[in-house]
């Protein structure tokens, strides 16, 4: 009867109250007890500022950021693309101009980069916020970003989650204990899995911003376990108190909603590339569906990321998943659906990487648990600008391989010899202005431009690889042809070719800085005679990469896109098409006989043999007489 009564009368308290109180709990700096945990360095607190600062920005100083960046700059728009649970208008912001339409005249490729997903991971709308914050401080560059901007459709949500996200700056220090926890709990076993405040996750779907209500804490949908792809194959997908609970259906979210409606401003058809950006754990995870082109792709791209954070002492590590498998992910999602090269990407600390701290420990802090969560306020300055390199170069990758707009050959009084280019948008004609002969011995310029910036600078003026990258910095240039004892190939010297961010003897960049390269070069004379009508016919080809590994475009008469997860009309030096490219021969000249050997020399690179005698009696005697050494 007292245990009866005792029941009755808490149960009447509760009523009386209207809600049952959560334990609420704290983070501090080096304070440990029952109801607070040292994660070892200082609890970051929100702060009220436009600009970085060595911490983490409040959402309301991060969305006046974003759209302050979309009122000083054309090149940024912004637009309300659906309403949060709490009716907080959730913002995308494109970059790009507005034409729609690339410098070739084709339809722009689009990128789409999300941002705050699950509310508790400060670093992502930090991190996102700097590559924004970049591509409007470089847009003038004359070189990689602005050629982004010219020809590229950037689509970057950068907090997704901001009923969440508020619930986690209203409480940066606290949070209620583990789910099955009470008061008499160890702390330990209260901190294991933390939840709402500061470690909230999922949305906030009939829940209230009071942190000790304890009937709501657990609610919510993780939106990242909210698509159509493998909806609900985990356990906890169908729990909702699960922190990975995936709703009640797929994409019944209304955050969910406006990430997809973020992807029709590509339009959706014309994504190439979509990163989902959280913390924590410093790797890459990587979806593969049964798609093995694009999976070849989309893992060489992971490569590069990698590379280019390793340059900046970070390394993040891509985790292939095992093909055709996956879980709910918005990365799974764009990835199986869309057949387009995505990610997660974790932001860092690391977690289970040999021989380095996991967590908060990795900055010296005590490793408590979900610390790493908790990045301290001097560390995300470098992590934000480590990132946006990375990121700015899966773009260039996915604008698509380069291609050669303009071939020019100048002799040493500055006459074109030979003039082409490239002209029309999907199907393009070589036109050729200028066919004159050359002459074998005699000095000539070659000038090659391309679509797009092939080279980067360092901080001297000098050409560098972009960060993490190698790739020939110089371009590789032969003629061929077949004479008359057969085929052979001649190579010029490319070693003091020059990439061109300004005028060098009457020749410049095209568009971009180093978007051209310049060689000067003699025509060699060891070249077999083909043919006895004053003339032999030869190509000149042309290889290089592009400053993110991609090889050139060898037919550039049908334009590169991307279809059924691979590029399409991306033709090798054999002429297939698939995803990788080689040398582009297009391009034919003559050259005169007159000054050429009419035997064939031992030499590299040539087929060869003596010229036929019927051809030495119809040059005569007196053409005979000056390859006769005792002549001279």
């Amino acid at each position: 009867m007292v245990k009866l009564t005792a029941c009755m009368v808490t149960s009447a308290l509760v009523f009386m109250s209207g809600v049952a109180s959560a334990e609420v709990l704290n983070y501090t700096e080096n304070t440990n007890s029952n109801n607070q945990l040292a994660i070892g360095y200082p609890v970051p607190i929100p702060v009220d500022s436009l600009t970085a600062v060595d911490g983490f920005r409040a959402y309301d100083s991060l969305h006046s950021q974003h759209q302050s960046l979309a009122i000083t700059h054309a090149e940024v728009r912004s637009s309300v693309i659906g309403q949060t649970h709490n009716n907080r208008d959730i913002y995308v912001y494109r970059f790009g101009d507005s034409d729609n339409q690339t410098n070739d005249g084709l339809t722009e490729p689009a990128f789409l980069i999300n941002g705050t997903i699950h509310a508790r991971e400060w670093q992502s709308p930090e991190v996102v916020t700097e590559l924004m914050e970049q591509l409007t401080e470089k847009k003038d560059d004359q070189s990689v970003v602005e050629y982004l901007l010219d020809n590229t459709n950037i689509i970057i949500l950068p907090v997704m989650n901001i009923d969440g996200f508020l619930q986690t700056q209203r409480f940066p220090t606290q949070v209620t204990q583990s789910p099955g926890t009470n008061a008499g709990s160890t702390p330990g076993q209260k901190f294991s899995q933390p939840r709402d405040g500061r470690m909230r996750r999922k949305n906030m779907p009939n829940v209230d911003e009071v942190l000790s209500t304890e009937g709501d804490r657990l609610r919510g949908v993780d939106l990242n376990r909210n698509g159509t792809a493998f909806f609900g194959v985990q356990p906890g997908n169908s729990d909702p108190d699960s922190l990975i609970y995936g709703g009640v259906s797929a994409q019944s979210e209304p955050e969910t909603q406006a990430l997809l409606a973020a992807a029709q401003l590509g339009p959706r058809n014309r994504l190439r590339f979509y990163q989902d950006t959280h913390s924590f754990s410093r790797v890459l995870f990587v979806p593969q569906p049964n798609n093995s082109r694009r999976n070849t792709i989309t893992n060489s791209l992971a490569a590069k990321f990698q590379s280019t954070t390793q340059a900046q002492g970070a390394n993040y590590f891509p985790v292939i998943d095992q093909v055709g498998s996956g879980i709910p992910t918005t990365a799974d999602y764009f990835a199986f659906t869309d057949l387009i090269p995505t990610w997660t990407l974790e932001i860092e600390p690391p977690q289970g990487f040999s021989g380095e701290p996991n967590g908060g420990a990795f900055y010296g802090g005590t490793g408590a648990s979900h610390s790493g969560f908790i990045m301290p306020d001097s560390e995300i300055n470098r992590t934000r600008n480590q990132l946006a390199p990375a990121q700015i170069l899966m773009f260039y990758h996915q604008a698509g391989p380069a291609h050669v707009k303009e071939v020019r050959l100048v002799n040493s009084e500055g006459n074109d010899v030979y003039s082409a280019t490239w002209s029309g948008g999907t199907s393009r004609s070589l036109n050729v202005a200028t066919n004159n002969t050359l002459e074998g011995g005699e000095s000539y310029s070659l000038y090659v431009s391309f679509n797009k910036p092939m080279r980067v600078r360092n901080t001297a003026g000098n050409i560098a690889q972009y960060t993490g990258q190698s790739v020939s910095l110089s371009p590789t240039v032969t003629i061929t042809g077949n004479g008359g004892s057969g085929n052979f190939t001649r190579s010029i010297n490319t070693t003091n070719s020059s990439w061109l961010n300004q005028d060098v003897d009457g020749f410049t960049f095209s568009q971009y800085h180093d978007d051209a390269f310049k060689v000067d070069f003699t025509l060699p004379t060891d070249i077999p005679v083909s043919t006895n009508t004053g003339t032999t016919d030869m190509s000149i080809n042309i290889s290089v990469q592009d400053l993110a590994g991609l090889e050139l475009d060898a037919n550039p008469a049908t334009a590169v896109d991307w279809s059924g997860g691979a590029w399409t009309n991306y033709e090798s030096s054999s002429g297939q098409s698939g995803i990788t490219g080689g040398t582009d021969s297009s391009y034919n000249i003559k050259v005169s006989n007159q000054n050429l050997t009419l035997s064939e020399p031992q030499s590299s690179g040539g087929g060869g043999g003596s010229v036929p005698w019927a051809l030495l009696v119809l040059l005569g005697l007196c053409g005979l007489r000056r390859f006769n050494p005792s002549s001279h």
